[in-house]
């Protein structure tokens, strides 16, 4: 499989208060898509793909020279290799995956550049399927290595990029109940190693698990299929933080939601 991607990126910055236009820019690119699959089994299938993106680019922090301006967007490039293994009633998928995207660093000047760079690799690993006749699982996990690089300060090169976990891990199962039609069952597992809010890596926000539960049941009602759904978000009412990221050097922390109820309803029409 080969193709390209145009994408355009439109960015106006604005002053507070006045709305008078400080900056502004309009960039183009067109990247490539590549993808190869081999099947050297009926069922197994090896791959590799290859594709760029185009992404804003950030906007320097108030400590640097060059304050609220922001930068032209980045090309960011991906690369994967994988197999994937098909049984029927159970599929595995395994993946190894880099990312190398620039990164914006306050220079020895004092102004902010994307001269830095962002160095993703990882591995993955997934199961789903259908393990008994009324159980469904789906499982996966995956391992990250994320650094700074050419970050023009001791204090941050090499250290883990903000908000990046090394590990995350999740398990889900649902459960259609014997001899109870149109009822099932639900759970899932979810699971985050800890990660830096700080680009030198003293901020250290730890890990966290949650669980949720649920019940779906389909009936006829007027002659059409209604679905009435019930799920529990985050059944221990844990604290955590869910992420922390998005501002250069010290990233913001966002708070995992509480305990939360969710009751719905749909119909095909």
């Amino acid at each position: 499989t080969a193709g390209l991607r145009q994408q355009k990126i439109e960015v106006v910055s604005m002053a507070y208060g006045t709305g008078a236009v400080t900056s502004a820019y309009e960039k183009r690119r067109t990247s490539p898509v590549v993808g190869l699959v081999v099947k050297p089994l009926k069922e197994i299938s090896l791959y590799t793909n290859y594709i760029e993106g185009l992404s804003q680019g950030g906007t320097a922090p108030s400590t640097a020279a060059n304050r609220g301006e922001m930068l032209t967007p980045y090309v960011s490039k991906q690369k994967e290799a994988g197999l994937k293994a098909d049984y029927g009633s159970i599929r595995f998928a395994s993946a190894y995956f880099t990312t190398d995207k620039p990164r914006g660093v306050t220079n020895a000047a004092g102004y902010y550049t994307s001269e830095g760079r962002d160095e993703h690799q990882g591995v993955e690993f997934m199961a789903y399927g259908q393990a008994l006749p009324s159980l469904r699982v789906l499982g996966g996990l995956t391992l990250l290595d994320a650094r700074q690089r050419n970050t023009n300060n001791r204090a941050t090169e090499g250290k883990r990029t903000i908000g990046v976990p090394t590990r995350q891990a999740n398990l889900g199962f649902d459960w259609q109940v014997p001899g109870m039609a149109g009822l099932s069952l639900d759970t899932r597992v979810i699971a985050t190693g800890a990660v830096y809010a700080d680009s030198a890596n003293t901020l250290k926000v730890p890990g966290w698990t949650r669980v949720d539960i649920g019940a779906r049941y389909l009936t006829q009602i007027g002659g059409r299929v209604v679905t009435l759904r019930g799920r529990i978000d985050n059944v221990a009412d844990r604290s955590y933080w869910a992420s922390s990221g998005g501002y250069p050097d010290n990233g913001y922390r966002v708070l995992g939601a509480p305990r939360t109820f969710t009751l719905s309803a749909s119909v095909d029409l």
